[in-house]
């Protein structure tokens, strides 16, 4: 009969791979190296996971779950603003985030290797999808996630066409379009049309007009 291991026990392993992961890649992962890494015995880490897939799977899975952790801290922040929970996605994805930017680089090489290991987040991403409307105004929010994802994957990689000191009035904007989307119909177009001041675009000068005549 197998004894129960310390609750603890899980987390400790999971701390310590996710440490040689973010340091030396998930090529590196061994159980071998995680026994000295962790402080726990081979027989410990195999009795929570029994292949090295599974550890890396669960590593995923808990990034994912710090993810919505992070976006449901934002969502809170917000309180009843429309758009919220689409202001709170777009703020977790356009943190700047050197440690997770780590763990992914040092995961990319086995998620290319055995793309099932992306499987919890399929899956999430399938929930997700299956419970939304998928009207005018959902379509618009989807391009709100797809916008955030994208610069993060674009910042991520070093190609962003976004020069750093305009990329915090894109974010603004990418919130202030969630709040609008978010919106009744009757309210939005009950609303004056302004356009923020932080992108309106910059008046012509007569000049440019004449020169362009």
């Amino acid at each position: 009969m197998r004894m129960p291991r310390p609750p603890k026990a899980r987390a400790r392993i999971l701390d310590a791979a996710e440490r040689v992961v973010k340091s030396h890649g998930a090529a590196k992962l061994t159980f071998d190296g995680l026994v000295q890494e962790s402080g726990i015995s081979r027989g410990g880490i195999t009795y929570h996971f029994a292949t090295k897939e599974d550890l890396l799977r669960a590593l995923i899975e808990r990034d994912l779950e710090q993810g919505q952790a992070e976006q449901g801290r934002h969502a809170a922040q917000s309180g009843n603003e429309p758009g919220a929970e689409l202001i709170a996605l777009i703020r977790t994805w356009s943190r700047p985030d050197s440690e997770r930017r780590r763990f992914v680089a040092g995961m990319l090489s086995a998620v290319a290797h055995d793309p099932s290991l992306l499987d919890p987040i399929r899956s999430h991403h399938q929930q997700e999808c299956a419970a939304r409307t998928w009207d005018d105004a959902e379509i618009q929010r989807s391009v709100l996630r797809l916008a955030a994802e994208g610069l993060f994957w674009s910042e991520y990689f070093g190609c962003s066409e976004v020069p750093a000191e305009h990329r915090d009035r894109i974010v603004a904007r990418m919130e202030q379009l969630a709040r609008e989307w978010s919106l009744p119909r009757e309210a939005v177009r009950s609303a004056p049309a302004a356009t923020p001041a932080a992108v309106r675009r910059p008046r012509r000068s007569r000049k440019a007009d004449d020169d362009g005549q």
